[in-house]
């Protein structure tokens, strides 16, 4: 079996089946919810009493394919891997190679490498395609439904954002960030200088973030000791830059795997919260992980069991296993989201978890 060595000729036969087996799968997945989709895309616009620009739902569905194709991929690799090795099983492929005394890693050796490069494929390019398209689709939206504004809170009490400067810093505090214009409406300034002490306050219409600083309209300000000052229009020094304000209210999707990191670190600068980027961009970096371990569940609940004519209960596993890895993933996002787990750690569980339990059964099915 030396054709099977890594690269080989079945190595690379079996990868490849194995990748048509997936790809089949996520297209299939993928129509059917686009499709859903569209649907009720249809029905909303349907319904609207205001006139409405043209819509062009195929534009729209394609635009939304990439967050799909995220939603769905776990599903797709694993319904294809069953499906995959099931006509393993049933060609006799599968026995085949088991008998050149070939183990159960060298096996699936060819399926476990389609599965990682599906997950870095998706990474490095699915993933920085739907930041672009989940941007244009979110304002088609937009356009759609009248929801044009771009505002960014980040509590009940308003938006609160840190500016570290080389002398001090400033705390704004305002009704709401206009993302668009950098502009942060009726805010509230808290000026400290290096040791900490608050040592003005400036109240405004509205700052706007510009490459030379903050730009305060109808400012005044008090001293410590209650002393009034009217400034009019001033300039704040700033230690932020435009862009990181602009994009401030971006949906993690809405940003690169490329973006995300830089971009985290621009936020916590600022003192905004960057608990769901960082989820966001720890998941996609455990999403290779994820995929090999879908697969070697999959190997075990089809190639070390003979189901022949029994395509119930192959859906039955399916459906079981995809019902708890996607529960768990859920559950650890949410303990995650809510810092009860640290971010990293809730999101990279999953697919450790997976791995290693997809790990332990198989070694233990190629030692009986």
């Amino acid at each position: 079996m030396s054709q099977f060595v890594p690269f080989g000729t079945l190595f690379r036969y079996f990868a490849l089946r194995f990748l048509g087996w997936v790809l089949l799968c996520l297209f299939g997945l993928a129509s059917i919810i686009s499709l859903i989709q569209t649907i009720e895309l249809v029905r909303r616009v349907s319904v609207l009493t205001r006139d409405v620009p043209d819509v062009n739902f195929i534009e729209m569905a394609l635009l939304n394919l990439p967050k799909v194709i995220e939603m769905i991929l776990p599903f797709a690799m694993l319904s294809g891997a069953m499906l995959c090795f099931s006509a393993w099983n049933r060609s006799n492929e599968f026995v085949a190679v088991r008998g050149f005394g070939q183990s159960i890693w060298a096996s699936i050796g060819p399926a476990l490498f389609a599965g990682f490069m599906v997950g870095m494929a998706f990474i490095a390019i699915v993933n920085p395609i739907g930041a672009v398209t989940s941007r244009s689709y979110e304002a088609k939206m937009a356009e759609i439904f009248g929801n044009e504004r771009n505002d960014f809170a980040v509590a009940d009490s308003g938006i609160w954002i840190r500016d570290l400067l080389d002398e001090g810093k400033l705390i704004f505090r305002g009704e709401a960030l206009e993302a668009e214009t950098s502009q942060i409406l009726s805010p509230t300034i808290y000026q400290f200088d290096a040791n900490s002490k608050l040592s003005l306050v400036i109240k405004a219409t509205s700052s706007q973030l510009t490459e030379t600083g903050w730009v305060l309209t109808d400012a005044t300000s008090w001293q410590n000791d209650g002393t009034k000052t009217v400034l009019g229009s001033i300039v704040l020094p700033t230690g932020l830059g435009a862009l990181n304000l602009q994009q401030s209210g971006l949906m993690p999707q809405s940003l690169s795997i490329y973006q995300l990191p830089e971009f985290i670190v621009s936020l916590e600068k600022a003192g905004i919260p960057t608990t769901a980027h960082r989820m966001h961009l720890y998941q996609l970096l455990a999403l290779p992980m994820m995929m090999i371990g879908i697969t070697m569940l999959a190997a075990r609940a089809t190639l070390t069991n003979s189901i022949r004519g029994s395509r119930s209960r192959l859906f039955i596993r399916g459906v079981a296993l995809a019902t708890v890895i996607f529960i768990f993933t859920y559950f650890m996002q949410v303990m995650g989201a809510s810092l009860r787990v640290p971010t990293i750690i809730a999101a990279w569980t999953p697919a450790f978890a997976v791995f290693l339990i997809g790990s332990i059964i198989l070694a233990r099915s190629d030692e009986t």
